[in-house]
């Protein structure tokens, strides 16, 4: 059992900052809000503006974008995040749950793919 928190705990550290670093690259990745003592993580995307190379750090989440990118993820690469955009301080808000080493890189692979073509 604890290594099984072990690899959880490990995972999330990983992830969170792969996606800091997506966001980092100004594709519209915010911190992630909560607490991080979960299976999952709760991240909101960044509203963009038409034409904008990259989202600023200080853009406001985005509802519609988020579920674009929920859409995008279930219907064409069959990853199954939960969208959470409706739901009281969760606005432009995906709940992403901690995988394995290689579902959390494909995830992170994938999330780059939608938030470059949208």
């Amino acid at each position: 059992m604890q290594n099984k928190v072990s690899k959880l705990v490990q995972g999330r550290k990983t992830l969170l900052k792969s996606l800091e670093l997506l966001g980092a690259k100004g594709l519209g990745i915010g911190k992630s809000i909560g607490g991080n003592d979960a299976n999952f993580v709760v991240i909101p995307f960044l509203e963009r503006t038409v034409g904008e190379e990259s989202i600023p750090q200080d853009a406001k989440p985005d509802s519609v974008r988020a579920h674009k990118v929920y859409k995008f993820l279930a219907e064409s690469s069959g990853l199954v995040v939960r969208y959470r955009g409706n739901e009281p301080g969760c606005e432009g808000c995906l709940r992403i749950t901690i995988g394995t080493e290689e579902e959390n890189i494909e995830v992170i692979k994938k999330l780059e793919d939608v938030l470059r073509a949208i």
